[in-house]
């Protein structure tokens, strides 16, 4: 009997870890979380209920890019907005926004184009790929 509760327990832990390995990024959509650096396509969200985000250009200097809430007509209906940053080296830094006029993050990029997207989580639940593109790197001069 013990062997049996034992291995049921085993089994259980198994299935748990397996299940982690297929759980998509919290606030993105499964099925849109591409691996490329090609922008996919984004969708306009619902009348009276749109917000805007600023994506500043890279500094020249340090390969930070800054992203700005700006508010929208939707900001009191907005739970989250949620910036995914792909670099060109690979790695991916995942921040949040409130939608609190002029929050802001600020994401260090590389020295090459990296991938930024935008996500807006509304009170509702739903969530709305707003932005997606890709941010290069330029020096002065």
């Amino acid at each position: 009997m013990q062997n049996q509760v034992l291995f049921f327990i085993l089994l259980s832990a198994m299935a748990l870890l397996c299940a982690g390995c297929t759980e998509s990024i919290p606030g993105i959509p499964p099925g849109s979380q591409p691996d490329s650096m090609t922008p996919g396509p984004t969708v306009t969200m619902p009348p009276g209920q749109s917000v805007t985000v600023q994506i500043n250009e890279k500094d020249p200097i340090t390969a930070t890019i800054k992203v700005i809430f700006a508010g929208g007509e939707g900001q009191i209906a907005t739970r989250d907005i949620l910036v995914r940053l792909t670099r060109s080296d690979g790695e991916v830094i995942i921040e949040h926004l409130t939608a609190e006029l002029q929050d802001e993050v600020e994401i260090q990029g590389t020295k090459e184009s990296d991938r930024i997207e935008v996500y807006v989580t509304l009170n509702t639940g739903k969530t709305f790929k707003i932005i997606d593109q890709l941010v290069p790197y330029r020096t002065r001069g």
